[in-house]
């Protein structure tokens, strides 16, 4: 459980998350820091919610992997390929979480494995993301909606982590 949002900018994209983590019934938000929800890695700002374990599969083969391009197709060609070597490495890996993805002034949801959607404005995903996509609609920033959800969403927590991507201008 979690919410990870992202607004696109003309000149950026800006991504926030809370920090919620959990263990069946309980939180290990405040026990356990080492593992985020929202990172930067070779050139691109990756946040998910879901299973930790496939989070930091996704983390770790984002070091040496990326998309070819900032299209949908090449999104999903990078999912295909991350998913085959995640199955490599464990047999039983399943594609359960849902992904916002920042990469070359593009954003992009994933959700279901491998159903991926580019961004025009703004983005959520988790159990906070109504509440996250309502606060966006009228008007508060990525970052204000993450702080709504985690007020109104039992599966989400404060505090808000944040990351803006610089779009390259010509």
């Amino acid at each position: 459980m979690s919410v990870v949002a992202v607004r696109k900018y003309p000149d950026r994209l800006d991504f926030a998350a809370d920090s919620i983590r959990t263990v069946g019934y309980r939180q290990e938000s405040q026990r356990v820091t080492e593992l985020t929800k929202l990172v930067e890695v070779n050139d691109m700002t990756i946040g998910g919610v879901g299973y930790s374990v496939e989070l930091s599969f996704l983390f770790l083969f984002a070091k040496t992997h990326k998309p070819k391009a900032a299209t949908t197709d090449a999104v999903l060609d990078f999912l295909v390929e991350f998913y085959d070597w995640a199955r490599a490495k464990n047999e039983s890996f399943g594609r359960q979480n849902h992904y916002l993805l920042g990469f070359q002034g593009e954003a992009f949801r994933i959700c279901d494995g491998y159903l991926v959607d580019r961004i025009n404005e703004f983005g959520a995903i988790g159990a906070g993301e109504d509440f996250a996509l309502t606060a966006m609609h009228l008007g508060k920033t990525e970052t204000e909606a993450i702080e709504v959800a985690s007020e109104l969403c039992v599966y989400c927590a404060l505090p808000v982590i944040s990351l803006s991507q610089a779009i390259a201008t010509a």
